[in-house]
């Protein structure tokens, strides 16, 4: 072998062993100094890809990016979706979680108690979520928390949102207590949505419910201030003793019956507590001062209790006032 061609394997050897070393650092060298979400647009190119992830201070060459998907990632193509890319991350890190799809989930909770309005803010400003909103009704949407991934339809959350509460509605009419007023699974619902303003617990919403059933059975008006309150759009602290006099369909002192829709969206617990109320001889029922309430079956035991409450109101100011 000669000087020249001992010269040439020398420098071919080298050549592969510095390649090999190069690639190999680049492979493994850090890139994302902290996490970072990132959102992979359809038929973006790659060349863009890091064009945006620049700006993200993940600083990645076009050169050394092509290179560790030739020798690592052969088949390398992105899918779209938003992404979490982990502090600590490579090239080859980011350019497999691309080519896996492995995107965020994110989740959107609906609290009970919640009416439409609240629904429709929280919704609108949901991220990653896309497309207008329908008309919002009451009652109608099962209060839990949904999964979607960026981009989902704002409508078929909804969807999900509605079949999920019909499910629970046709289990709790099927296996309510015999012998109720209620004449079908809208009453129910409306009926629920009430209780799910007033109990603070499942305990107080068996017994708040035993309460409401009473009264519709002995054609009394459910005088419930949180039908008016919502009906006039107010806190149900606002509510005047004139107010109470109004004609309005959710003036539940004034009508007889349910209001025309639900007031919120009653959760699953409120619901079973329908369907296994406590059957009482209770008519009223009123704050004991400490977040629960005080159930009576006549009204002058009532009027006592009022008297309690109130009388722990001026106490509690008093000793606000020391």
């Amino acid at each position: 072998m000669s000087l020249q061609q001992i010269a040439f394997l020398f420098f071919f050897i080298l050549s592969i062993i510095c390649s090999y070393w190069y690639i190999s650092k680049i492979r493994n060298e850090v890139i994302v100094k902290q996490d970072i979400n990132f959102l992979l647009k359809k038929t973006i190119s790659q060349k863009n890809i890091l064009k945006q992830l620049k700006p993200l201070n993940i600083n990645i060459s076009y050169l050394n990016w092509r290179i560790i998907s030739l020798f690592y990632n052969k088949n390398f193509v992105p899918k779209a979706g938003e992404y979490l890319i982990l502090k600590g991350s490579s090239i080859s890190d980011v350019q497999k979680l691309f080519q896996n799809g492995h995107t965020v989930t994110r989740s959107f909770t609906l609290i009970e108690g919640w009416t439409a309005n609240d629904l429709r803010v929280k919704i609108m400003n949901a991220k990653g979520l896309l497309g207008k909103t329908p008309m919002l009704k009451e009652g109608i949407y099962k209060p839990d928390t949904y999964n979607y991934k960026w981009g989902y339809s704002r409508k078929k959350l909804l969807i999900r949102m509605k079949l999920a509460q019909d499910l629970i509605l046709s289990e709790v009419w099927q296996n309510r207590p015999k012998g109720d007023i209620l004449n079908n699974k809208y009453d129910l619902l409306v009926l629920t949505s009430i209780i799910q303003r007033e109990a603070k617990n499942f305990k107080e919403s068996q017994l708040i419910a035993s309460v409401f059933i009473n009264r519709l059975n002995n054609n009394m008006k459910l005088q419930s201030d949180v039908t008016l309150a919502y009906g006039l759009n107010i806190s149900g602290k606002k509510l005047t003793k004139k107010m109470l006099r109004l004609s309005h369909p959710f003036n539940t002192y004034f009508i007889y019956g349910l209001p025309p829709t639900p007031i919120s969206y009653p959760g699953k617990d409120v619901m079973d507590a329908l369907k296994s109320f406590k059957k009482t001889n209770y008519l009223y029922f009123v704050s004991n001062g400490k977040g629960e309430h005080r159930f009576s079956r006549t009204y002058s035991l009532h009027k006592k209790n009022i008297k309690l409450w109130k009388d722990n109101i001026v106490k509690d100011k008093q000793s606000g006032k020391k």
